[in-house]
C-alpha cells in the first residue's frame, strides 16, 4: 500500500478517454485521471501518452487492495519536493484529496484565522 503523497514510477498499460491506466512493480494497477494528467487541458491523451512509457506521478489515493490514483499535476505543481508544501488539505472535490498551493499554508487555515478574529470581534 502506498502513502498519500509517496511519488512512484509506472508504467502505462492503457489510455481511455477518461485517464491513463498504469502498472506499477508489483503488477497493482492504478488509474490517472484526465484532470490529473497535466495542469492544462489535454484534448486527447492518446497525443500526449503512449502505452509502455515510463511515467512518474504523485498518489493520491490507495484502497490498500488492488487499486490505486495518482495526479502528474501534483507532481508538477510540488516539483517532486513534497517537503515545501503543507498536507493535503481535507478539501475534497468528489472523492479527491486535493494539495494545496505553498501561499495557502494548508487548506483552509487563513480562513479559520481570520474568522477567529471576526468571532472575537463581534463578540465584544
Amino acid at each position: 500500500m502506498y502513502r498519500l503523497g509517496e511519488i512512484v514510477s509506472t508504467t502505462i498499460v492503457g489510455i481511455k478517454p477518461y485517464g491513463v491506466f498504469v502498472l506499477d512493480r508489483n503488477g497493482r494497477k492504478g488509474l490517472i485521471h484526465v484532470s490529473e494528467c497535466d495542469d492544462g487541458y489535454i484534448k486527447n491523451l492518446r497525443n500526449t501518452f503512449s502505452i509502455g512509457e515510463k511515467i512518474k506521478a504523485i498518489v493520491m489515493e490507495d484502497d490498500g487492495d488492488k487499486k490505486f490514483s495518482l495526479s502528474i499535476r501534483s507532481l508538477k505543481e510540488t516539483k517532486g519536493d513534497l517537503h515545501q508544501y503543507p498536507k493535503p488539505s481535507n478539501l475534497y472535490v468528489g472523492h479527491k484529496k486535493y494539495w494545496t498551493k505553498a501561499h495557502y499554508i494548508s487548506g483552509f487555515k487563513p480562513l479559520e484565522i481570520a474568522m477567529e478574529q471576526w468571532k472575537k470581534e463581534k463578540l465584544n
